[in-house]
């Protein structure tokens, strides 16, 4: 290849970059270390995943829209966690506003909402929710310190024993969940039906193809449904094919727990059935 064709391949590259920075591998699936616990995923330019082990890795995520709004889905387990997260989107990205979505009543959904309340931040989440903190929270509980009863997770073990769940503060009801404009951004709240719990939601972002699955959908390397002490196992199956159906335009779905993917996770979890 001659000089001159070599030169006109390397500014084409340049200059397809500079209009469509998503293919700059450099900065995609970059991976911001907050502690050994806590990490953040740049999955797209405007979407982060944050997994929290404590001790198990669980997923939210964050968007990106415009005017330094973002969208917050779920929550890490604690609100120690979950202040190290805003803190480094305020450091990154100077004035922020948030709207946080809990997908459902477990910890990894709404644990750090304690933060998140004296911080003003709007919460929404469902009256099924917040009626199963009050019912069913101290029993889930108990499921979990079973889980943690080894000394090696004492310090976890301390944790989720004396955690206190704050409820959303922005109610909605189930069959009509909240179809948001934040920034710009197209969000929509919607409930299939009983799944990993009865009250879990999905979040899809339209303009992005992008899903919150949430404990709902496994990722692909999961080999069973994890925990089902709140679910129902009936109805569970029925969701998912609800979610294939009105989702079957999504790019990317995040699980509650492990890697990202596409469409195929929601149909890999109707496998373990």
């Amino acid at each position: 290849m001659s000089f001159n064709k070599t030169k006109i391949l390397i500014s084409l590259f340049i200059f397809c970059t500079f209009l469509n920075p998503m293919i700059n591998a450099e900065s995609l699936d970059k991976t911001y270390n907050l502690s050994e616990e806590l990490s953040i995923k740049k999955a797209t330019n405007d979407v982060f995943i944050i997994t929290h082990s404590f001790p198990w890795p669980a997923n939210s995520m964050i968007v990106k829209c415009s005017g330094g709004n973002f969208i917050w889905v779920d929550t890490p387990y604690n609100d120690e966690a979950t202040k190290q997260v805003f803190d480094w989107l305020q450091s990154n990205f100077g004035k922020i506003r948030i709207t946080q979505i809990n997908t459902g009543f477990h910890n990894d959904n709404l644990g750090g909402n304690g933060f998140l309340k004296q911080r003003g931040i709007d919460i929404y989440g469902s009256h099924l929710t917040v009626r199963l903190l009050n019912e069913r929270v101290e029993q889930t509980r108990s499921q979990i310190l079973k889980w943690l009863e080894k000394p090696k997770n004492k310090r976890f073990y301390k944790a989720h024993k004396t955690a206190v769940y704050i409820k959303p503060t922005k109610l909605f009801d189930l069959g009509n969940g909240p179809k948001l404009i934040i920034g710009g951004e197209k969000v929509e709240v919607y409930y299939p039906g009983p799944s990993h719990s009865i009250d879990n939601v999905v979040v899809y972002f339209p303009n992005k193809k992008l899903l919150f699955g949430g404990c709902m959908v496994k990722s692909i390397k999961s080999k069973n449904l994890g925990f089902i002490g709140d679910s129902n196992i009936e109805q569970w199956p029925i969701s998912l094919k609800k979610l294939l159906t009105r989702y079957r335009d999504a790019q990317i779905v995040v699980p509650g727990h492990g890697t990202s993917g596409s469409i195929d996770l929601i149909s890999h979890t109707l496998t373990l059935f």
